[in-house]
């Protein structure tokens, strides 16, 4: 098998395109024939896919610059990088799976289950207060992550949003690069990657986090990575990334900063209840 450092695949990127775009002109059109056509764009030339779009090369060509793609060759090749569902299940669970489905279920609910217990340590909450207090003062709050990772990050960006905190999000790497550069001093770079590959997988995106000297939360299961040497908070989500369980650690990390920027900051929505401001909660 062939794993690439991308952080998605061309489907997901296709699929991502279709589920958030506003209009259905060319681009989206291209998008759907592409996906019910998808296992076999890779034997597929720009010409080929052009008529089976109804759309022109130049029209295809744009399309993947659209994508994030610098060229239709660059989003051929990426098109030949696997991420099969076995990358996220072991065959022993699969083993299991099949012998024993109810067992295997409920197997993966513990290990699911102590993720989240574990997430939820005295160290973490006592963070809480000011990991929130920095969310809420810093100039810029901007999320880092790939595949699954970055839909926490959209979720934990609409609820900072419905509190009031802008939180920048970017889904491709070249985006996410152009982010990292424009970071500043008095701004928070989240970094969310529960085996903490990403500042090994993306090392130009962390090296322009670091060089920008902002402060750096990290929401990981492998704290002992020297990178994090620079973060101001580590949050660790769980113990175990056992068929991609660790996932529910680091939904359950952001659900606590979710809930303590709340408790600090969103009182408006609840009128009754005061803010308790970061400085009340800690005496400073």
């Amino acid at each position: 098998m062939n794993y690439a450092n991308p952080m998605g695949s061309v489907g997901e990127k296709l699929l991502s395109y279709i589920d958030t775009s506003m209009q259905r002109d060319n681009n989206y059109q291209i998008a759907v024939k592409m996906l019910e056509n998808y296992d076999a764009l890779k034997d597929m030339s720009i010409a080929q896919i052009a008529d089976m779009c109804y759309v022109s090369k130049a029209s295809v060509s744009r399309f993947c610059r659209f994508l994030g793609y610098e060229s239709f060759k660059e989003m051929h090749d990426a098109l030949g990088v696997d991420y099969p569902i076995s990358y996220d299940y072991s065959q022993r669970f699969f083993r299991n799976l099949t012998a024993d489905p109810h067992a295997a279920f409920l197997e993966y609910a513990r290990e699911a289950q102590q993720n989240i217990a574990a997430t939820i340590s005295e160290k973490n909450l006592a963070e809480l207060p000011k990991i929130a207090y920095t969310i809420h003062n810093c100039r810029r709050v901007a999320f880092f992550s790939h595949h699954f990772l970055w839909d926490t990050g959209r979720y934990l960006q609409n609820k900072l949003f419905s509190m009031g905190k802008v939180m920048h999000l970017r889904l491709d790497q070249a985006s996410q690069l152009a982010c990292a550069q424009s970071l500043q001093p008095e701004d928070l770079a989240i970094i969310c990657s529960v085996g903490g590959s990403y500042p090994i997988r993306y090392v130009d995106v962390c090296n322009s986090i670091r060089n920008s000297k902002c402060a750096v939360l990290a929401i990981t299961q492998n704290a002992s990575n020297p990178y994090w040497n620079q973060a101001a908070f580590i949050m660790q989500c769980g113990e175990s990334n056992a068929n991609d369980t660790g996932k529910y650690g680091a939904l359950a990390a952001i659900d606590l900063v979710v809930q303590q920027y709340l408790l600090q900051y969103g009182s408006d929505a609840f009128p009754s209840a005061p803010n308790r401001p970061y400085d009340d909660m800690t005496g400073h």
